[in-house]
């Protein structure tokens, strides 16, 4: 099925965001790098939720430089992401379970069409996991071309619920439901 692309959100550096960008947490995925763990900065900003690295890239004897990889949600996203993660741990019998051999979740959540999907390898080799995905918005990158694929921000589940990812994205959701932003 095909979904209407939203334009690019300009890429920010989650080490000097620009003004307004609200830091609300980070998190380091222990296991998606071979060389150090890779630290992920979470941002609110007019509404949205900006996932974002930066990462020192060098390939042989070329200079090196810094990619970005970003995704964004609108912020009640947060709150969608995690019930519907929850679903997938229910008993097959409850009316919202998600049934059993089910891999994605779709939902729209304030005009854009997000989804949860059940992978292998998403934390890294034979490690399974859970992407959050928004089907309107293209994967992009600072390194890569722009593809033609959805963003899909995939977690493993060590650093999902092992690591705290899942903690940090119910108090984002709990933040946002009070007010702070």
């Amino acid at each position: 099925m095909k979904y209407s692309k939203l334009p690019p959100w300009p890429f920010i550096d989650p080490e000097n965001p620009p003004e307004g960008y609200l830091k609300v947490g980070e998190s380091l995925d222990q296991a998606r790098s071979t060389y150090a763990p890779q630290l992920w900065y979470f941002f609110v900003y007019e509404g949205r939720l900006i996932i974002v690295k930066k990462e020192w890239i060098q390939f042989d004897d070329e200079p090196g430089e810094y990619a970005i990889r970003q995704y964004e949600y609108p912020i009640a996203g947060a709150r969608w992401f995690v019930d519907t993660v929850e679903r997938f741990f229910l008993p097959p019998d409850h009316p919202n379970a998600v049934p059993r051999g089910k891999l994605n979740v779709r939902g729209e959540v304030d005009g854009e069409t997000l989804g949860v999907t059940r992978g292998t390898w998403y934390g890294g080799d034979h490690i399974p996991g859970y992407s959050f995905d928004n089907l309107n918005r293209i994967e992009h990158s600072t390194l890569l071309p722009e593809g033609a694929y959805c963003q899909m921000f995939k977690m493993g589940d060590p650093w999902l619920f092992q690591d705290g990812l899942f903690d940090l994205f119910k108090e984002i959701a709990q933040r946002h439901e009070n007010g702070e932003f």
